[in-house]
């Protein structure tokens, strides 16, 4: 991965991305890049990570404390939130036409929240978000098909020039992997309950596929 010229065109794309828009809220000239195309290991993926850091501005009036001074760092952090989504690497660059264009080939359909944000944001003015991927989501099933529960799990990968359409699929399969597992070893155990009971177990819908064997909890 380190010495991919794919992977490191990809990961500079989005730290440019991300510094300029960062630097439209940050204090001028604070915006820098702490680390740059680090290689993190997890049980089965490599990520190659960068870190971009800036410091927000200080409101000037120095009469400010208390609760308004809470109250601006929140604002800023949501200057900040509002100027980092939707994430370049969920986008690609120029960032808005490809929202137009990921907008036209999606069919105007929603991601839920797929590629969104989850987070806390604090009364201090801290703030932790993320960006929802490889994240199981539970909604209500639909009737018609005998379901509970529907998991949906979202993964994707970077199309550039250099894109190989089977590694993308294959890349795409193994990220959300260990997170469709997951909920197999979650709904196996439910279904053998479910059946104790008495009850038919129904079955769980895994990244579009009925999985047999595999039930939810009941819908109350």
């Amino acid at each position: 991965m380190e010495l991919s010229i794919k992977n490191r065109a990809e990961n500079l794309m989005i730290v440019d991305l991300l510094r300029n828009d960062m630097s439209r809220v940050c204090t001028i000239g604070s915006v820098h890049v702490a680390k740059l195309m680090s290689i993190e290991s997890y049980a089965t993926v490599h990520q190659m990570v960068s870190t971009i850091r800036g410091t927000l501005p200080a409101r000037e009036d120095s009469a400010v404390n208390g609760s308004d001074a809470r109250e601006e760092s929140s604002n800023a952090c949501i200057d900040l939130l509002k100027a980092c989504f939707p994430g370049g690497s969920m986008t690609g660059a120029p960032k808005l036409r490809t929202m137009e264009l990921l907008e036209d080939m999606e069919d105007h359909v929603p991601r839920g929240p797929y590629s969104g944000s989850l987070g806390y944001l604090s009364l201090n003015g801290s703030m932790d978000m993320n960006i929802i991927i490889r994240t199981a989501v539970l909604t209500r099933g639909r009737e018609e098909e005998g379901l509970e529960y529907h998991v949906s799990v979202g993964a994707g990968g970077a199309i550039t020039a250099l894109s190989d359409s089977k590694d993308e699929y294959e890349e795409m399969q193994l990220k959300a992997s260990r997170v469709v597992e997951a909920v197999q070893e979650w709904a196996g155990p439910i279904a053998a309950e479910s059946t104790t009971n008495g009850d038919a177990a129904p079955s769980v819908v895994v990244d579009g596929d009925r999985e047999g064997a595999t039930a939810s909890l009941p819908v109350q």
